[in-house]
């Protein structure tokens, strides 16, 4: 598997990838899903990393604007990609909003959240739960369960954990595509006295867990389908641990240089400072990290003399020596284990950079062979092609060598 994906990315199977209209083995997915005026559902434009994908999401295909279109009105829709499952499907948060066109008054604003299969395209819209349209979306995540141990999902978790009673404890709403229902729980939180959790990072599918990162302190976890949920604590390396002075606007700018991710079957945390990218992976036993590579900005582009320190655009699923970075409008990849670059692209004109984002631009989605013939588990789908032949999923061609 590890000379498979270090072809992949020198280039030799890119060109195998393009000829053949195969996918790649993950792709870097925009966090912003594209808009698109197509009669088609969704679609998905896929390119070998570090080369970015999209999702495109028509808005008329979600039927979330319960009006006509009026004259004296605009409608605004916004779809974003929340987080990716461990067998590749895909949690959307979108919302159409009303304007009066004069003044751009808001007159009404829905609310709807999907599972995607970004290879065929199918949607399974979740129901709301109380409250929904009154609920930031940051803390939600995907969390799946296959058949054996390489099989296609069989169920999902969707869930989202929220601090109450001034961070003392969580609230945990939780749907099971089994139940077709939302249930909540309030649980103790696991976090030292007077600390609170900033959950601006994507949520993992990790272990038969949901993983929520704070990048200043560490991560909490809960399996979603237990019967009697816990959340257990996981801290960072001990020189990362900062104290809790940051704001909203400093953890912001904090998670662009800090990433936790999946990679190879294992937790990997990367950050990035003046001087050194370093790498550690979590030992599930003891919980504890060991530090795994740590090599010199000096053998970035410009030679680490780049305006802005560089920014963790991914941390590879598949390949713990790797890692994807992101200077001046460019993605590129560096091999840890050899301290070289080995691959870069430039970030498309018309989409703004990692810099310029609230948090993290891309998430690294798995794109596993089963789920172009896997529908999404669930009670009712809201929008499924007949045929993969009526499904728009376009591999981008134009980076092969």
């Amino acid at each position: 598997m590890l000379s498979l994906l270090r072809a992949a990315v020198s280039g030799r199977l890119r060109r195998t990838l393009s000829t053949a209209a195969a996918r790649p083995p993950w792709a870097m997915m925009y966090r912003v899903s594209q808009g698109s005026n197509s009669t088609e559902s969704v679609s998905s434009s896929l390119a070998p990393p570090p080369s970015v994908s999209f999702v495109s999401v028509p808005s008329h295909a979600l039927d979330i604007d319960p009006f006509p279109p009026q004259p004296k009105c605009v409608s605004l829709f916004r779809g974003l990609v929340l987080a990716a499952s461990g067998h590749g499907l895909l949690l959307l948060d979108t919302h159409m909003s009303r304007l009066q066109a004069h003044d751009l008054k808001l007159l009404y604003r829905r609310f709807a959240r999907f599972v995607c299969n970004p290879v065929t395209g199918q949607l399974l819209r979740l129901p709301d739960f109380d409250g929904a349209e009154k609920t930031l979306t940051d803390g939600m995540g995907l969390l799946t369960q296959a058949y054996g141990a390489s099989g296609p999902p069989k169920r999902y978790a969707a869930a989202q954990l929220t601090e109450v009673d001034g961070g003392q404890r969580f609230l945990l709403r939780r749907f099971s595509s089994e139940t077709g229902d939302w249930d909540e729980r309030v649980l103790p939180s696991p976090m030292p006295p007077r600390r609170r959790m900033h959950m601006v990072h994507e949520v993992l599918d990790y272990g038969g867990r949901l993983w929520w990162v704070d990048v200043s302190w560490g991560a909490i976890c809960v399996d979603p389908f237990s019967d009697r949920p816990e959340l257990c604590p996981v801290e960072l390396p001990a020189h990362s641990m900062l104290p809790d002075q940051l704001d909203e606007n400093e953890m912001r700018q904090l998670i662009k240089h800090r990433h936790m991710g999946v990679s190879a079957g294992r937790l990997l945390y990367a950050e990035v400072d003046p001087l050194h990218i370093r790498s550690f992976t979590l030992d599930d036993d003891s919980r504890r990290w060991t530090l795994q590579h740590q090599v010199s900005v000096d053998l970035l582009p410009n030679g680490g003399n780049a305006k802005e320190m560089p920014l963790v655009a991914a941390v590879d699923p598949l390949d713990t020596n790797l890692l994807h970075l992101n200077v001046d409008r460019v993605n590129f990849s560096i091999d840890m284990s050899r301290k070289r670059m080995i691959e870069s692209t430039a970030i498309p004109t018309d989409m703004s950079p990692p810099s310029e984002s609230a948090t993290t631009s891309y998430l690294p989605c798995v794109l596993p062979s089963f789920l172009r013939s896997s529908p999404i588990p669930g009670k009712k789908s809201v929008t499924k092609n007949k045929t993969l032949a009526d499904v728009l999923v376009r591999l981008d061609r134009h980076h092969a060598k």
